[in-house]
């Protein structure tokens, strides 16, 4: 008897963990739904999608790194006036259509087998994209409220990164597989994905809509002081915001440790098993998907998040120098410190993601959320095209002085931001 007590008890603890890692039960329960499905597609693409377009597609490598730069160029441009749609037109419904443009285009990736098809498809793929990340974070900050968009963006966080786990499972499979159709089945995958998120944010309130605000009336030809002039938007007189905005994404370019420095590094310059890579991402996912929430906490406002982009400059230094030292390591303590190292980097990533969460937010006026969340989504492009360049020069070029160096400077960067922030706060608007 007492043994089944205990069997009951341990089940209700467990039930109201997992309770504890979603959402509350409404909007914000299915909104995480959506991520998770959207994100389970998203990952089994991206696992396979440079291999479907150079083995299946008949197109070469150089072909597809051009298409992907030069898209990427595109949604850079296009994410303001992206984001300015769903202030004018209502963030849920330009959600909607942006993700049926996306469900199209993935649809239409198997016939891609000519360099201009597949760059007419990227660049769509490449907008809908980066207008789809602020108009869905200002669509989240309308059904959650101040107080807790930032903690919903933890939970969506976290639902992210399993979603992304559970796509690269699928994306085994076919990996497994190797045949074409095995391929196009991922693709098509996740097609239905974009299509079945458009179908449940039918269903989901349509928010408030931010209005903005008309100009008072002014005699034929005269302009108040201080207002912008005819088609220019806000955000881009807005040079504290875009200070903001590039530290930022400079920041961000500490990504590129995980993904592009850390496996060449284990591979090339430490005695760890190349299975170690793989590790590194699986804990960096668990470690995201247990503890984000809890690590937004705090960073609901300007000055909560300029304290955590310092604690992210400090722990992303202590994880460079933690790398460094694996050089000359035995395999099984280099597996083991470089375990460590994962940790720090992902405590770093989890601080910096929930501090970039409330500046972007606390930061915004209230009217003009998907607009300058658009500002927001284009600094972060930078790591695109600067990330992988700069970790892969330090950490090949100079071994454990580059990890160092490294450290340093995204210690600076992260204290530069801090206090960019603070300046940038003190004149941010009364609804921060």
């Amino acid at each position: 008897m007492a043994g089944t007590v205990a069997l009951m008890s341990d089940a209700v603890t467990g039930a109201a963990r997992a309770r504890a890692l979603l959402p509350p039960a409404g909007p914000l329960r299915w909104y995480a739904f959506v991520t998770l499905v959207d994100t389970t597609g998203t990952g089994m693409f991206l696992s396979v999608s440079v291999l479907f377009f150079t083995r299946f597609a008949g197109l070469s490598a150089k072909s597809v790194a051009l298409g992907l730069s030069l898209a990427g160029l595109a949604a850079m441009a296009g994410a303001v006036p992206l984001g300015s749609l769903g202030d004018r037109f209502g963030h849920r419904r330009t959600w909607v259509l942006l993700t049926v443009v996306q469900a199209f285009v993935f649809a239409a990736y198997p016939f891609a087998r000519a360099f201009p098809v597949f760059l007419v498809l990227t660049a769509l793929a490449s907008l809908a994209q980066v207008g789809t990340s602020p108009i869905r974070g200002a669509y989240l900050s309308r059904i959650a409220g101040q107080g807790e968009r930032v903690r919903a963006r933890a939970y969506n966080q976290a639902v992210s990164n399993a979603g992304f786990a559970l796509g690269a499972l699928g994306a085994g499979v076919a990996l497994g597989v190797g045949t074409r159709a095995a391929y196009v089945a991922l693709v098509l995958g996740d097609a239905v994905s974009f299509a079945i998120c458009a179908v449940i944010l039918l269903t989901l309130p349509s928010g408030q809509p931010a209005v903005i605000r008309p100009p008072a009336a002014q005699p034929p030809g005269a302009l108040s002081p201080g207002t912008p002039s005819p088609g220019t938007r806000p955000v881009l007189r807005d040079m504290r915001y875009l200070s903001v905005c590039g530290l930022n994404g400079l920041l961000l370019t500490s990504g590129a440790i995980l993904t592009v420095g850390l496996p060449l590094w284990i591979v090339h310059h430490t005695r760890a098993p190349a299975w170690t890579v793989a590790g590194g991402f699986l804990l960096n996912t668990l470690l995201v998907v247990a503890l984000q929430v809890r690590a937004s906490r705090g960073t609901d406002t300007v000055p909560g998040a300029a304290r955590a982009m310092t604690r992210t400059g400090v722990l992303l230094l202590a994880a460079c120098l933690v790398y460094a030292c694996t050089a000359r390591l035995p395999a099984p303590a280099a597996v083991a410190v470089l375990g460590a190292g994962c940790v720090l980097l992902t405590l770093a990533e989890m601080a910096q993601a929930a501090a970039g969460w409330g500046l972007s937010y606390g930061l915004a006026p209230d009217d003009r959320q998907g607009e300058y969340l658009g500002a927001f989504a284009m600094g972060t492009r930078i790591y695109d095209t600067l990330g992988p360049v700069l970790v892969t020069a330090m950490v090949l070029g100079l071994g454990e002085l580059g990890w160092a160096l490294l450290g340093l400077l995204f210690l600076g960067l992260a204290i530069a931001l801090s206090a960019v922030s603070r300046w940038a706060g003190r004149a941010a608007p009364d609804n921060a």
